[in-house]
């Protein structure tokens, strides 16, 4: 019935009506899976993510992974993982994971020849794990995180007791998902930090320069940037975007796309620039800048005092942790309980949950009016949340190491 299911589902996003940009390139990206994926000779390491995001979660653990086996393949489930995958240097050979079907997971396999498979977080796919656990390969989910919600879902609970038994050791990021394993008589797992740290911490390392983003807030004003948004907090900002002229506004869609751009652009009429125009630095007289360019978002961060962040008024808040980095005080909508660092920082009054316009306004403005200095603060708490949480990597390898047969 699920290979039937999937059947199903993928001809009908074949169907003009089910077309966008982003499934259409998904589309095309299946039908080209084994035409231009090439077999591995050598045994290599399979490291799976969902999107980017559960990339660069994972991206720490590779120089790690290559010491097992220099040989590593990446898939990735989402266009915007693929599309936008830059690292080709630290990998052989980077594509979409074929579409779940028993025979499509064998053969992709056979191609891949994995010596053990990687999932970061949670995208866990009955027909590629049954496949890779009937072959006796070692299977790891690092980052695997639970919802209560979903634990309280019969169906979604039968799931995981069937599939999470056939991996060799999963690695959870918090206590509910530890205790759900253990409840369940799922023994091979761990406690680790989140897996998203070591890879920010890394990236604060690294210098950060951008002449447009450089150019566009050289004046004195300060600078809110608006990172992620979904079209539930289009309503929130928007208003307060086109009145404040005193302040340097940039905003940076969820998904990036003609589509989004237009939508973004219709609440403020002619008055942007867009990054991706930014030509003549020298003459730059609007104070709103709508960034059309993916995988930038993380280091502006670095350019902003404040950081409303999108998605606390749909599915739930994008990521907290890459501005919290960067001494940003930080906003957002009221769908964040899930993540234990937007807990911690509006405990410590870095953060704040805002529930409409009016309260996103008069905490913005209660923010401005903070004396100097206040990235220092900022930063002085969010780095005892990150020593704290920071993932041991050490470990990681060694409970690896432990099921590998080298």
């Amino acid at each position: 019935m699920y290979n039937i299911l999937l059947r199903f589902i993928y001809l009908s996003l074949h169907m003009p009506f089910a077309w966008s940009s982003k499934k259409r390139a998904w589309l095309v990206g299946q039908k080209r899976i084994f035409k231009n994926f090439t077999a591995n000779a050598q045994k290599s390491i399979w490291i799976h993510c969902a999107s980017l995001g559960e990339y660069e979660a994972i991206k720490p653990l590779i120089p790690e992974l290559k010491k097992i086996n220099n040989h590593i393949t990446i898939t990735f489930f989402s266009p915007s993982g693929y599309e936008n995958f830059q690292d080709n240097h630290l990998i052989d050979q980077v594509t979409y994971l074929p579409l779940d079907i028993k025979d499509n997971i064998k053969r992709f396999t056979h191609l891949v020849n994995p010596m053990m498979v990687v999932i970061s977080k949670n995208d866990v796919w009955p027909n590629m794990i049954s496949c890779l656990h009937k072959n006796d390969t070692p299977l790891f989910l690092i980052g695997f995180k639970i919802k209560k919600s979903k634990i309280d879902n019969w169906i979604i609970k039968r799931y995981y007791q069937k599939y999470l038994p056939k991996f060799s050791h999963i690695f959870c990021q918090d206590q509910l998902t530890y205790n759900f394993l253990q409840l369940n008589k799922i023994h091979s797992n761990s406690i680790i930090a989140d897996t998203r740290i070591t890879q920010i911490l890394s990236d604060q390392d690294k210098k950060v320069e951008d002449q447009k983003i450089s150019a566009f807030i050289k004046n004195d004003k300060k600078t809110i940037i608006y990172g992620s948004l979904e079209k539930g907090d289009y309503k929130i900002v928007m208003d307060f975007i086109q009145s404040r002229e005193d302040l340097n506004h940039i905003i940076v869609p969820h998904e990036i796309n003609a589509k989004t751009i237009k939508y973004c652009s219709q609440f403020i009429k002619d008055h942007y620039l867009t990054y991706s125009t930014l030509n003549d630095l020298n003459n730059l007289d609007e104070n709103i800048l709508i960034v059309d360019y993916f995988g930038i978002l993380k280091k502006l961060y670095h350019f902003s005092d404040i950081a409303y962040i999108g998605g606390g008024f749909n599915e739930g808040v994008h990521n907290t942790l890459e501005p919290a980095i960067h001494g940003n005080y930080i906003l957002f909508g009221p769908k964040h309980t899930n993540f234990l660092e937007t807990n911690f920082f509006i405990e410590n009054q870095i953060a704040f949950s805002i529930t409409d316009n009016v309260e996103f306004e008069q905490t913005i403005n209660t923010l401005l009016n903070k004396t100097h200095n206040t990235k220092q603060a900022v930063l002085k708490t969010v780095k005892s949340f990150f020593g704290t949480n920071k993932q041991n990597i050490d470990h990681l390898i060694e409970k690896i190491n432990d099921h590998v047969k080298l």
